[in-house]
């Protein structure tokens, strides 16, 4: 058989293995949380250390797990390798300007909608590290696995929305599960949200050849919405405010990365 299909079969293959195995540890790990909390296993400060611990862990590490466990059997990457997937930087001043600008679209964006919690300012510095974990690693598989794979199939926006689509997807058992932001919110509004940071954080990615780059600004973004700011826009079904605000942020993210893009190969052909 030809090595090019040789190939595309594997990158199917390890799409759907990649999906597999993120959904069946996350959702898994919730499944045992639910049950967790309806045989009244769970309370007082060690019950929420286990809580915790199971979503930060468990559940929001699946994309991660997945990531190595795929691609140690496509691939044949090993740890090290794996780790320096994650913090490869090609190109550091470029990398870190286009996280500050990509964090203050997501910051302006935010702003917009909600109402400044009250917090002291310096908190910022002890939510990132803490969101770095509860959501910033999950993009090690979102980006640095199953964004690439859709774009094999389907165009640069079009395998954003789709992964945004999955994404919300995944956290559909969080719903269920007590003492969780999800359990407040409509689903329709976190599925724009996904849709909208899932852009970003796609283009980023492709902007910089950086996973860290995506870990960081999905961390701003769950510090800034949540941790520093309300979530009214998430907890009600969008209203005309909010899809705007969402598509004027995915139109800004389309430009910059069409612009950039166009500059990089105008200058590679000179």
């Amino acid at each position: 058989m030809n090595k090019a299909i040789i190939h595309t079969i594997d990158e199917h293959r390890m799409l759907w293995r990649f999906l597999f195995y993120t959904f069946i540890i996350a959702w898994g790990t919730e499944v045992l949380l639910i049950a967790a909390y309806h045989l009244k296993l769970l309370s007082g400060d060690l019950g929420q250390f286990f809580h915790f611990a199971v979503i930060g862990f468990g559940a929001g590490m699946a994309p991660a797990y997945a990531a190595f466990i795929v691609q140690k059997r496509y691939r044949t990457v090993t740890f090290k390798g794996f780790c320096k997937q994650v913090f490869y930087t090609e190109h550091l001043w470029s990398t870190l300007s286009f996280i500050i600008a990509f964090s203050l679209i997501q910051f302006a964006v935010c702003v917009m909608q909600e109402t400044y919690l009250g917090n002291p300012w310096y908190l910022f510095i002890l939510f990132i590290p803490m969101m770095v974990i509860g959501g910033g690693l999950e993009e090690i598989g979102w980006r640095g696995i199953l964004q690439p794979l859709l774009e094999k199939k389907f165009t640069f926006l079009t395998a954003a929305v789709i992964e945004g689509i999955i994404w919300s997807l995944w956290h559909l058992p969080l719903w269920l599960v007590p003492n969780t932001s999800q359990s407040s919110m409509d689903f329709t509004a976190f599925t724009l949200y996904c849709i909208t940071l899932g852009c970003t954080l796609a283009a980023i990615y492709r902007l910089t050849k950086s996973i860290w780059a995506s870990v960081l600004v999905h961390a701003w973004g769950n510090t800034v919405l949540g941790g520093m700011y309300t979530l009214t826009s998430l907890t009600n079904f969008p209203n005309a405010k909010t899809v705007l605000i969402y598509a004027a942020q995915v139109l800004s993210i389309t430009l910059i990365y069409t612009l950039v893009k166009a500059v990089g190969n105008c200058n590679a052909k000179a």
